[in-house]
């Protein structure tokens, strides 16, 4: 352990808050050593319950499928429970590979306006989770809070990244390197349980054939005709900073229905409908608006039915790398896209090597780097996609 103290890197870019995480790892890492010489290990008993902390967004939530699925492979009659957001829960919720689901509206990770710190409801959630007596515990994504609700749960074997602090809260840290995708990091954890689990995990999501069959007739009501070319679109983000010009949407898609002759379909959530309303008044036909109307699956019904997928860095874009629908993703450099490209065999990302690269802002006042990606250049590689498709 004072090992990976000794290499520890922070996801913090106050210098200020860098400093105080580190004296207090310092302290627990020092403390967590001086008991080791009084205390034997617990002797590891065997894994039925397993608590697996994912507390983020719908997209990091659709990136670590592949290490739960990994995790129930290796624990095939374990009782698995995932605590997830409310806002993401949907993407796993009937899933086979999970056994139930606890929803956990964490504040730091809550994008509506409603982010107060909510004691009370962290410490029920942890007397819930002492009840349950869980054996293993998962935290898929370096997350303090998670972790000191995982500690003070009494789960015996904790597992996860210290990028935020907290590491000598866990009893195995796992060494990660963020020069890979995401998939492939969350899988190192899997590793400390299961040292055979492949290097490419495969992010998949399987659509049930009556949800197909019900968004096929929803999708016809709307105006779609299956004989021709479809292209998806999402326009919106959780994030502003992640923002493509809405009027270089229009610009686009006049382009694109024009030129390629392909009928253009929107998806998205509820939350993306004021957007989309300034996006139709900019265009001179009407677009198949399918956002707000589906669920999880239902939306990546929509996106299997496109001959390609453009949009911003949001679920949607993972979604269709996931269904295995080409794709073209504009990317913002608030956020290394490396790191967080849709994961997939056919995805083309846009994204501009500016200075102010790796920001992490939510909220940018220049948009430089979206600014940056033009009409022109999206339309090009769209058209050959589309092209290579057809030949």
């Amino acid at each position: 352990n004072m090992k990976h103290f000794r290499s520890k890197t922070y996801i913090y870019k106050s210098r200020l808050l860098k400093g105080i995480i580190f004296i207090i790892d310092a302290v627990g890492y020092l403390l967590k050593w001086a008991l080791s010489l009084f205390f034997k290990k617990k002797t590891a008993r065997q894994i039925e319950r397993i608590l697996i902390f994912k507390l983020d967004h719908a997209g990091d939530v659709l990136l670590a499928t592949p290490a739960i699925k990994a995790i129930r492979k290796q624990f095939p009659s374990a009782h698995i429970t995932l605590v997830a957001g409310p806002w993401a829960k949907d993407i796993v919720e009937g899933e086979s590979y999970i056994n139930d689901i606890i929803s956990y509206s964490a504040f730091w990770h809550n994008r509506s306006q409603d982010r107060t710190l909510n004691i009370r409801e962290g410490i029920e959630l942890i007397r819930i989770l002492r009840r349950r007596r869980y054996d293993i515990f998962f935290d898929l994504k370096g997350d303090l809070f998670a972790i000191i609700i995982g500690f003070f749960s009494r789960i015996p074997k904790r597992i996860g990244y210290a990028w935020s602090g907290g590491g000598f809260l866990l009893t195995d840290e796992v060494e990660a390197t963020i020069k890979k995708h995401q998939v492939e990091i969350l899988m190192d954890a899997v590793r400390i349980v299961a040292p055979t689990t492949p290097d490419i995990p495969e992010l998949s999501i399987t659509v049930p054939v009556y949800e197909d069959r019900h968004v096929r007739a929803m999708m016809r009501e709307e105006g779609w005709d299956d004989s021709k070319l479809t292209i998806g679109f999402h326009i919106g983000s959780g994030c502003p900073s992640k923002l493509w010009p809405v009027e270089r949407f229009a610009d686009l898609m006049e382009r694109i229905y024009g030129k390629l002759k392909a009928q253009i379909v929107v998806v998205g959530g509820s939350e993306d409908i004021g957007l989309i309303k300034r996006l139709e008044g900019l265009l001179g036909f009407k677009p198949i608006v399918m956002a707000g109307k589906t669920t999880f699956e239902q939306t990546a019904a929509v996106i299997k039915r496109c001959s390609l997928f453009v949009g911003n860095d949001s679920v949607p874009v993972h979604i269709a790398a996931a269904v295995e629908v080409p794709v073209v993703v504009l990317f913002s450099a608030a956020n290394d896209w490396q790191r967080w490209r849709p994961y997939g065999n056919d995805v083309d990302v846009i994204y501009k090597n500016v200075k102010c690269k790796g920001c992490e802002k939510a909220v940018c006042d220049t948009m430089e780097c979206m600014n940056l990606i033009t009409v022109d250049e999206v339309f090009d590689l769209v058209s050959r996609k589309i092209n290579l498709k057809r030949d």
